[in-house]
């Protein structure tokens, strides 16, 4: 008879993976469907020291790698958007350094800033970037942000196709509604450059910002 260390080593795999992929893992975006399994393979891997586990001041419970100290508020933000946003739709997936070398050999560079994603759900795979702002940046700052970065992704020949395919988008994370409004408008003068942009609010992101130190006239 399998012991139960062997039975749940599919189950430790998949969590251990999101992590490397997201850098967090939460309760209710665990990889693992069954939640009796889950949270069996998350104590296994806690006692053999894989992972750690984290309480928020906010309240949220959270597994990272093995590590002495918790995420920053900032870091817990920007992995907690993008988790969340990726696991919003099972056509979507963020991508590892190693697979944006693997898959896209014509994109990869060393320095290439970490958070994309891949969106199947169009006929070709869209390739994205996403963007966690935490509250403090300015709308304007943000637009403008959004301008180089385009510009720099249009200098990039690689990059320049999926864009003239129309198979590149970046996508802003924002901790208000108010604040995806405001930023929708103010993006769209750039959508002429042929990338898609989104901005999604995701609300819960509020409980972490308000622990992050506010830098004086930050537009929200």
């Amino acid at each position: 008879m399998q012991n139960i260390n062997t039975l749940n080593m599919k189950p430790q795999r998949l969590i251990l993976e999101s992590i490397d992929r997201y850098t967090l893992a939460v309760d209710r975006c665990l990889p693992v469907t069954d939640r009796e399994l889950a949270m069996l393979a998350i104590d296994l891997l806690l006692r053999a020291g894989h992972i750690s586990e984290w309480h928020h001041v906010c309240g949220l419970r959270y597994w990272t790698t093995a590590n002495p100290k918790p995420l920053s508020d900032r870091s817990l933000a920007r992995s907690l958007g993008t988790l969340t946003f990726c696991h919003g739709s099972e056509s979507r997936s963020a991508v590892t350094q190693a697979e944006m070398e693997t898959y896209f050999p014509k994109l990869f560079r060393h320095g290439l800033p970490a958070g994309h994603y891949v969106d199947a759900k169009s006929q070709s795979t869209r390739l994205g970037s996403i963007r966690v702002d935490a509250g403090q940046s300015k709308i304007n700052r943000i637009a403008a942000r959004t301008q180089r970065s385009i510009q720099k992704y249009q200098r990039q020949d690689g990059f320049r196709e999926l864009i003239r395919n129309g198979d590149f988008e970046i996508t802003w994370i924002v901790p208000t509604y108010p604040k995806q409004q405001r930023l929708a408008e103010a993006l769209r003068p750039l959508k002429g450059s042929g990338v898609h942009l989104n901005v999604v609010a995701f609300t819960e992101l509020l409980n972490i910002v308000a622990h992050i130190p506010q830098r004086t006239n930050a537009t929200r």
